[in-house]
């Protein structure tokens, strides 16, 4: 014969289910009303009906005591899971951090999208003043070729003269200066020159490089934020058609 066991005794039940194995205690079963939820297949079984070479015998009133006692819990369950029998409700550390880790991971890895955006797309959102903050402080820490930066909307022109060359027959002088703008370095532009009549209609028009209207230092390529350019060109005069006359940036 096999006597029953003992409160708190560790006895084995088998799901009817996939027959799978557990390991619990009566106290553990008195909570659940002898009911438990197979970890493995998810099937609720009577444990009761199942504990291994162990005949349950029920003492008297064993079921309303259990029901008592459940009901007087703060939490009131009819069904326990073999994962809670046999290592408790409590959840552990890890468990709690893990929906905050997988967050903070999420954020990260959405920060990292963001950043790899920008740097890639730099040399045409650094036209952009919304975002010209953003870029700049990217390429302090990553490389970026500052000859590839240009925000000619950046470029305001100073001053512009036209007059006859002082020395050259036929020929005109221009003069000028501008600034930059931006709050970051950006290649020199292309001055376009064009020379319209009285109408508006186009006379003549003449694209310089940096080269060629540069005072000094013609080998630079660079501006700098609020430092003027000055410039100084000479072009062949039109004649007396020509009365207005324009500068654009290119």
């Amino acid at each position: 014969m096999h006597k029953n066991p003992q409160l708190g005794e560790v006895m084995e039940t088998c799901c009817d289910q996939c027959h799978s194995r557990f390991r619990v205690t009566e106290q553990q079963l008195k909570i659940a009303l002898g009911k438990a939820r197979c970890g493995e297949c998810g099937h609720v079984f009577d444990a009761l009906l199942s504990l291994k070479n162990t005949p349950w015998v029920s003492p008297p009133d064993y079921f309303q005591q259990a029901a008592e006692e459940v009901r007087l819990a703060s939490e009131s369950r009819s069904e326990l899971s073999l994962h809670e029998a046999m290592y408790g409700s409590k959840r552990g550390v890890f468990s709690s951090i893990t929906p905050l880790l997988m967050l903070t991971g999420i954020l990260l890895l959405l920060a990292f999208s963001v950043v790899q955006v920008v740097y890639y797309q730099r040399y045409q959102l650094i036209e952009k003043p919304q975002f010209q903050k953003q870029v700049s402080n990217l390429c302090e820490l990553l490389p970026c070729d500052e000859l590839q930066f240009s925000s000619l909307r950046q470029i305001k022109l100073l001053e512009r003269n036209l007059f006859t060359h002082p020395v050259q027959p036929d020929a005109l002088m221009v003069t000028g200066s501008f600034v930059n703008q931006a709050p970051f370095k950006q290649k020199l532009p292309g001055l376009l020159v064009s020379l319209f009549d009285l109408q508006g209609n186009l006379i003549a028009n003449r694209l310089f490089s940096p080269v060629e209207y540069l005072l000094s230092n013609k080998n630079r390529s660079i501006m700098l934020p609020d430092n003027p350019i000055q410039f100084r060109l000479e072009i062949i005069d039109p004649g007396t058609s020509a009365l207005t006359y324009e500068f654009e940036f290119i």
